[in-house]
């Protein structure tokens, strides 16, 4: 399993006692914020749907989190272990046959949520590689830290996401995500004493590499939920035009030609 480290360490250190908890990714805030991020640039006719259900939209994005110590929850770069990618291809074609059936909008939005959690954890810092055997002693000390950060992280959008067109399949997009994730793993072990606290004052300001690398994970996980998101819908029909929009009260939000609520 990704976590082979928490056996190493539960030898020889009181403190990775705690890494035998789950090996969990983004924390809830983070993920909430990253639903915001997104749901500003989908298409209008998304958002209005994705929105209106939006209730059902959050518990998809929040429920996988009592199970991420499964492999669907993280992908190593070099595809030695995790099944992020591959859960990433699936569960879009769910939630896409979802929209296509006789389902519901409130399941789809459920689902769509899933979908974005799953894509997320792809991008989670610390979830494309194990090189580190003391990974488990800061991992949550740093999605705490990204947590506290996110008034100063910004989303920057990738324009291309928003169109819904990739001439990459999705699990080797999500492969992609894995690999320039890794790139940055081995530099923030560094900033972290082994009770997960920061080694020196500046250690975690905004100046340092964990911050730069949080930063560009956000943004890398926003853009690819917002890129499979809108994947999806035009693979379905939907409407690709417009702009940003605010959330939309529409009491019957608008659905692809043909799809019965």
């Amino acid at each position: 399993m990704k976590r082979r480290a928490l056996m190493v360490l539960a030898a020889i250190t009181t403190a990775a006692a705690t890494a035998a908890l789950p090996a969990n990714a983004w924390t809830g805030a983070t993920r909430a914020r990253m639903i915001r991020d997104a749901l500003k640039v989908t298409p209008p006719s998304l958002n209005a749907i994705l929105d209106h259900y939006r209730e059902d939209l959050d518990r998809g994005m929040e429920v996988p989190s009592s199970h991420e110590s499964e492999e669907v929850h993280y992908q190593m770069a070099d595809g030695s272990d995790g099944l992020a990618a591959a859960a990433v291809a699936q569960k879009k074609e769910e939630a896409q046959a979802l929209l296509a059936g006789k389902h519901g909008l409130r399941k789809f939005a459920f689902e769509m949520g899933t979908l974005a959690h799953l894509t997320a954890d792809v991008s989670f810092p610390l979830n494309a590689s194990d090189a580190d055997p003391r990974e488990p002693l800061y991992r949550e000390a740093y999605r705490a830290y990204i947590e506290r950060a996110l008034d100063r992280v910004p989303f920057v959008l990738d324009p291309a996401a928003a169109t819904g067109d990739d001439d990459m399949s999705v699990d080797a997009r999500m492969m992609e995500s894995a690999r320039r994730t890794a790139r940055n793993y081995d530099q923030i072990g560094a900033a972290f004493k082994d009770d997960g606290t920061p080694r020196t004052p500046q250690s975690l300001d905004e100046r340092s590499v964990p911050f730069a690398v949080a930063s560009l994970a956000y943004s890398q996980a926003v853009n690819d939920i917002v890129r499979i998101w809108c994947r999806l819908w035009r693979a379905s029909g939907g409407d690709m035009t417009g702009g940003r929009t605010s959330s939309p009260d529409a009491a019957s939000p608008p659905v692809p030609a043909g799809r019965n609520q």
